[in-house]
């Protein structure tokens, strides 16, 4: 195999230790939540149960906007290597609380983490690699996260949250001792007028002499950083907000954040111990869990292997409705239980249907929306995308697991899930009518199809 290949492998494989620590980190609460009040020492409510939940998101929204702090003044390299004290801290918060006022500063902590990860560690893995390893490194993210979530399934069931945090602390440090020793991106480097280590570093991440080329389209790359580095953020913004295509970008955006945070996903897959439980399916509350996440992380892999075929779009328009009639069914059984009707002889359909959503969203409407941010705005425009993806993505993240709650303890189960049903409708129906394909299209082909309007609703 090509040298190059090789060493951009191991990066990825020792960059994907933090990812797999963000996939712990969301899926902390499943296996942790129903242990309160009963195998853990710490009591908890409801509303206390919830803000843990919450907390991460809060987290990730502060957490995303630290690198365009950090990264121009110490590097990409260096903001990662930083972001493992927040990820230490958070698992030594939880797994020694003595109260859940350490496990509420403990998953902010990691929701900074997290926030930063995702916002570095995709920038970083592009710099650094080459043409044939960007495709799939980009796409390492997305199913690492998922093969972290279902780790945490898996292992989280059957431990205590001490012993639980103190595995989760081993990823972050094991990523502090191998990440050190591996270099800076080339385009931060040339960015600080150090093109002799940039070019050195460019030949043994390819693993080639000749460089120049690509060396050239680094310099390209930095010209249009520093172009709009002299850009103050308010002009940014309002840059970003003047042109049509910018708006229609931001539509398409909101459509797709809204598939990933609005449709239920969030507090379905934290509460999901409950709705189980609630069923009273004879398969154990634990088979049921450790079964979504199997579903999450093969529904994901099934993506990447797919979307090159079927375009982004397409699945987007696949799982959609997957979810809806899902969440339907789910909705329909609690309504008929809450009503005193006999569905003893239904009690399986929770558990069968809330894996066939999360195989629904692990399809398409979880990982596609950041696969279409990255791509549908200007370079000008980015940096605005970015802080409103997230923000946007926490604040309505929040939003469901709080009205999943509130709503659950009020009325019934039943009554979320109708509400998490005509939502993913909705926004199925908006899919159809303004998002547009981006596979296969280049950066130029993408504003060209946002400039012309008739064109975008072609599509």
């Amino acid at each position: 195999m090509d040298r190059g290949i090789l060493r951009q492998t191991l990066i990825g494989l020792i960059c994907s230790l933090m990812v797999i620590d963000c996939g712990f980190h969301e899926g902390w609460s499943t296996p942790t939540i129903p242990k309160f009040n009963d195998e853990d020492p710490l009591s908890a409510t409801s509303d206390e149960v919830a803000w843990m939940v919450n907390l991460m998101y809060v987290g990730v929204a502060i957490g995303s906007l630290i690198p365009f702090v950090l990264m121009n003044s110490i590097g990409r390299k260096g903001t990662l290597l930083v972001t493992t004290i927040p990820k230490v801290a958070s698992w030594l918060f939880i797994g020694l609380a003595t109260s859940t006022h350490y496990i509420f500063a403990g998953r902010v902590l990691a929701g900074i983490g997290c926030g930063v990860t995702y916002a570095v560690m995709p920038m970083y893995l592009g710099e650094i690699s080459s043409k044939r390893t960007r495709g799939p490194l980009g796409t390492l993210t997305a199913v690492l996260i998922n093969v972290g979530i279902l780790l945490i399934y898996t292992i989280g069931l059957w431990i205590s949250r001490y012993t639980m945090a103190m595995i989760g602390m081993c990823a972050p440090l094991l990523f502090l001792l191998a990440f050190a020793w591996l270099p800076e991106s080339s385009v931060f480097l040339t960015r600080k007028n150090k093109l002799i280590p940039a070019e050195r570093i460019l030949r043994w991440t390819l693993g080639k002499e000749n460089v120049e080329e690509e060396f050239e389209e680094v310099k390209r790359i930095v010209a249009i950083e520093d172009k709009c580095s002299k850009t103050n953020l308010g002009e940014m913004f309002k840059h970003a907000f003047t042109k049509a295509q910018n708006r229609r970008a931001f539509r398409i955006a909101m459509i797709v954040l809204s598939g990933l945070s609005l449709t239920g996903a969030a507090p379905i897959l934290v509460y999901q111990s409950y709705i189980f439980n609630e069923a009273g399916f004879e398969i154990s509350t634990n088979t049921s869990i450790i079964l979504t996440g199997i579903a999450i992380v093969v529904s994901g892999c099934i993506c990447v292997m797919l979307v090159r075929f079927t375009g982004k779009r397409m699945l987007l328009l696949i799982a959609a409705p997957i979810c809806v009639l899902s969440l339907a069914t789910i909705a329909i059984f609690f309504q008929l239980q809450s009503g005193d009707h006999d569905v003893s002889r239904f009690k399986w359909v929770p558990t069968v249907f809330v894996v066939i959503y999360v195989l629904g969203f692990g399809l398409g409407l979880n990982p596609i929306p950041l696969a279409y941010i990255g791509e549908i705005f200007v370079y000008e425009a980015k940096v605005p995308a970015a802080m409103f993806s997230a923000l946007y993505y926490a604040l309505s993240s929040i939003a469901v697991v709080k009205f999943y709650q509130v709503s659950q303890e009020v009325y019934g189960t039943f009554v979320p899930l109708w509400t998490f049903t005509a939502i993913t409708f909705l926004i199925w129906v908006l899919i159809y009518l303004f998002v547009p394909e981006t596979e296969g299209k280049t950066l130029e082909q993408i504003q060209l199809q946002l400039q012309n309007k008739k064109l975008l609703s072609a599509t």
